[in-house]
């Protein structure tokens, strides 16, 4: 499932491969892909606009046009992004083809067919966005982010995965990293936030930052479906410590990576570098 790290791979491909372009034609070949506005006028309105840019806001994926207008997409778990050429064309699971001028097609395909499109106005861009928490990587969460965590969480009694998960708390992580993030920093997915220390919340900062950084990095993490523009996996799959390692040895200890569901989600951790039971002066786990 595309998350920060992979939008923001997508992003920077497009920045520098259709930033520029003029979209000469689009056919929605999957009516469902687009939920504002109708599908007529979503191509309609984007036929002869120009791509002025692209950014990314959480998970979300923004093509900016001449005309002031976004396009908005939602990769959810399996959407891809693909530029034909230099990529061979897709002929299965296809959503929606942008063609751009110099002969070249935007591909979006989806198996799952779970992504979503929308077309907006500056107005409804900034509604759309506006309950989202802030982002990881920027300056200010990484200046201020111990602070801004313990302020908005530490009188939570709910799970910290599943409050790490609300992307109004803090916007772009799923499943693989989350995962990864409380395993680096020692703790359980199910602990309650309003059980950790000063000491533990800094360590959870760090980890936030630094697995989501690694992961842009190495071009995201292809578990399943993920590709870049260029139809290539991402390579931070070959890091990964504890998601969907369960059954093999914790890397940090002699345990065993074990998998349950927390909050709903399949989720991987060490039970004995992660303790679910937590008690005031115990002792510190060191990873190796």
């Amino acid at each position: 499932m595309p998350e920060l790290p992979e939008v923001e791979t997508i992003k920077e491909h497009l920045r520098e491969l259709v930033v520029g372009s003029l979209i000469t034609q689009v056919e929605v070949l999957d009516p469902g892909l687009v939920e504002q506005p109708s599908t007529e006028e979503f191509e309609r309105e984007l036929e002869g606009d120009w791509i002025s840019g692209a950014r990314r806001r959480a998970k979300h994926l923004i093509v900016e046009l001449d005309s002031g207008n976004f396009l908005v997409f939602q990769l959810k778990i399996g959407g891809q992004l693909l530029l034909v050429p230099p990529v061979e064309e897709p002929k299965t699971a296809l959503m929606l083809v942008l063609h751009l001028d110099g002969d070249r097609r935007l591909f979006l395909r989806d198996e799952t067919r779970f992504t979503r499109a929308r077309l907006l106005n500056a107005e409804e861009l900034e509604a759309r966005l506006s309950t989202l928490g802030p982002e990881p990587l920027e300056d200010e969460f990484k200046n201020n982010g111990v602070k801004y965590l313990q302020e908005i969480l530490s009188s939570r009694r709910a799970q910290i995965k599943p409050l790490l998960l609300d992307q109004k708390v803090v916007s772009g992580i799923g499943n693989i990293y989350v995962d990864e993030i409380l395993y680096d920093a020692r703790l359980h997915p199910r602990r309650k936030a309003n059980t950790l220390s000063s000491e533990e919340w800094g360590r959870l900062h760090a980890a936030i930052t630094e697995n989501l950084a690694a992961g842009v990095e190495h071009r995201g993490t292809t578990v399943r479906l993920y590709k870049d523009v260029l139809n290539r996996p991402g390579e931070h799959q070959n890091y990964l410590r504890v998601f969907e390692k369960q059954g093999k040895p914790c890397p940090g200890c002699e345990g065993e990576v074990i998998r349950e569901k927390v909050g709903g989600r399949p989720t991987h951790f060490c039970p004995s570098c992660q303790l679910e039971e937590w008690r005031e002066g115990e002792q510190e786990l060191t990873l190796g």
